[in-house]
């Protein structure tokens, strides 16, 4: 196993920016009926194999221009509770359907997302019992039965010990056995870290490679290389790895600052070969450019952005930039 003294300080930063202000107290979300059909599974588009994976918070509003240039949605996010309980009480219907208009409409993927940058607290207790596993697993297929989703994406920050990685290891690998069979995937978020016993996360179907929020310019295109071989190292097949970009910039001294993709455009119109402005570090244009044809040429399975609202809407948008390389629309 691994040595959890290895972890690096960096991961006292990762996801500044995964939640933005305070959120309502947990409550008990009334049980959704449980169906017996499985949910209608979309097909990535024929045009777009490579995916385009954009994580949507539920403190955003939903922009219905991006169902044109996503493969993939993943409404963030639902917290778990130590009894197995799922708290939503931070996703609301209306949104859910704004999603199934986009899944029928654009052939868009849509997924719950279950954790999160402290959404997490109750993993530990919640995995080490397979009781509560069990009714964990139970209550999540009902949930997405009813949503008729295509998956569930986890991100537990962090376990702590080599018994917690065991245990979560244990409810992906139950978690996937019963999703696979209704036709749905199971990803999962993770940081790319040696310490991080990353070959027994095999049992998914997607890594959703966090390469941000690292060093003081905390996503280089170098940085992104590294990462996503260290992946590979461990024996995960590129297909299952997709590389995760931010559309935000963070300042490279602390205290750290945290602007958003369009802040930065409206307030430096910094050139699009540009990653640094007012000693904020971004990921500009180009570099989105020749991280997304990396992972292309490398044959990853796609890309994952943090987070869509970060984004501008005109010709400087980096999800557009995206999906046209994915496409074929614009050549690397």
């Amino acid at each position: 196993m691994f040595d959890m003294k290895l972890i690096p300080i960096f991961l006292t930063l990762v996801f500044l920016t995964s939640c933005g202000g305070s959120t309502p107290p947990p409550t008990s979300p009334k049980p959704a009926p449980v169906s017996t059909v499985s949910p209608t599974p979309t097909e990535p588009p024929k045009s777009a194999p490579f995916a385009v994976i954009g994580y949507f918070p539920d403190y955003r509003e939903l922009n219905p221009t991006w169902e044109q240039n996503l493969t993939d949605i993943l409404y963030f996010s639902t917290e778990p509770r130590a009894d197995g309980t799922l708290d939503t009480s931070r996703l609301n219907e209306e949104t859910w359907a704004q999603l199934q208009k986009m899944k029928t409409e654009h052939a868009t993927r849509v997924h719950l997302s279950i954790g999160g940058w402290e959404r997490g607290n109750d993993f530990a207790e919640l995995t080490a019992n397979p009781n509560t596993r069990r009714a964990f697993i139970e209550n999540l297929l009902r949930y997405l039965l009813a949503h008729n989703l295509d998956g569930a994406d986890f991100d537990w920050e962090f376990p702590q010990s080599d018994t917690e990685f065991e245990n979560y290891i244990s409810m992906l690998t139950e978690i996937q056995a019963v999703l696979s069979a209704r036709g749905m995937s199971v990803s999962v978020a993770l940081p790319a870290d040696p310490s991080f016993p990353l070959a027994e996360f095999a049992v998914v179907d997607r890594f959703h490679i966090m390469s941000y929020d690292r060093a003081a310019k905390h996503a280089t295109y170098e940085q992104a290389v590294d990462d996503v071989q260290l992946f590979l190292d461990a024996g995960i097949p590129a297909e299952k790895l997709i590389l995760g970009v931010p559309f935000y910039g963070r300042n490279v001294q602390p205290p750290y600052r945290v602007l958003s993709y369009a802040e930065i455009m409206g307030q430096y119109q910094p050139a699009s070969s540009m990653d640094e402005v007012d000693g904020i570090y971004f990921n500009g244009l180009e570099t989105i450019h020749h991280k997304t044809c990396y992972a292309m040429g490398e044959g990853l399975g796609g890309v994952m952005i943090w987070e869509l609202a970060h984004d501008t809407t005109d010709a400087n948008s980096l999800l557009q930039r995206m999906y046209a390389l994915a496409t074929g629309k614009i050549q690397c």
